[in-house]
């Protein structure tokens, strides 16, 4: 077996569910805070780049995937006139969410429960992955987005340097997850051109592809 074909039955294996019970909570304490200042650099990007034209003086802006909500929680602290909806299908992280101002909703994202053209920002951490359809996900996420939005999925980047994994993987909560951090997930993880294609096809147009310069992801801009 060929360790593309390997990659893609582990991937679909191991991946396309969320998170519930004890493995919500390993995420929760273990995993997502090796992401680090990940957050604010996202942010940093998407509102106070000179390039940036999307920083709205109010809008409304989605973490899709949301997860614990850390993303969500960030945006609303640093920018409270922004209305911020994290919507995940897990019922652990739709149950709780860090930020009190943080509109929640449990679903899936192939089934967005928004209404049409009503987002002006859409984030995906890490979570393009996990969904069972990642095709209808991308169309779900064209329709809620407004024609003048922006999407931006940033995720686990299976060409990524030692260096970068490292980063992320010396900073997870125990043994096992370090040692299966790099072959057991980023290499499986779906490539920027796959999720490209698929949100192509979906309607979406690429404006920019880049790696984060500490974390091992890829972030794709879409419109």
């Amino acid at each position: 077996m060929s360790a593309r074909v390997l990659s893609s039955l582990l991937d679909r294996w191991l991946f396309r569910y969320p998170f519930e019970g004890r493995s919500a909570r390993r995420y929760a304490r273990d995993e997502r805070p090796a992401f680090g200042d990940l957050d604010d650099r996202l942010l940093d990007m998407i509102f106070e780049s000179p390039v940036s034209h999307s920083r709205p003086p109010a809008g409304r802006i989605l973490d899709l995937g949301c997860g614990p909500g850390t993303f969500a929680a960030r945006t609303r602290v640093r920018y409270p006139q922004l209305t911020v909806i994290a919507v995940d299908p897990s019922r652990d992280f739709a149950g709780e969410m860090p930020h009190p101002d943080v509109t929640v909703l449990r679903a899936a994202g192939e089934a967005i429960p928004l209404v049409s053209s009503s987002i002006d920002v859409a984030v995906m951490v890490s979570s393009i992955r996990h969904v069972q359809d990642r095709a209808r996900t991308f169309a779900e996420l064209r329709r809620v987005l407004a024609p003048a939005g922006r999407a931006f999925i940033v995720e686990l980047d299976p060409s990524a340097s030692r260096t970068r994994i490292a980063a992320h993987a010396d900073h997870l909560g125990s043994t096992l997850l370090r040692r299966a951090f790099g072959p057991l997930v980023v290499r499986t993880a779906p490539s920027s051109s796959a999720i490209s294609a698929l949100a192509v096809a979906a309607g979406f147009t690429q404006r920019s592809l880049r790696d984060d310069p500490v974390q091992p992801v890829y972030i794709l801009e879409l419109s």
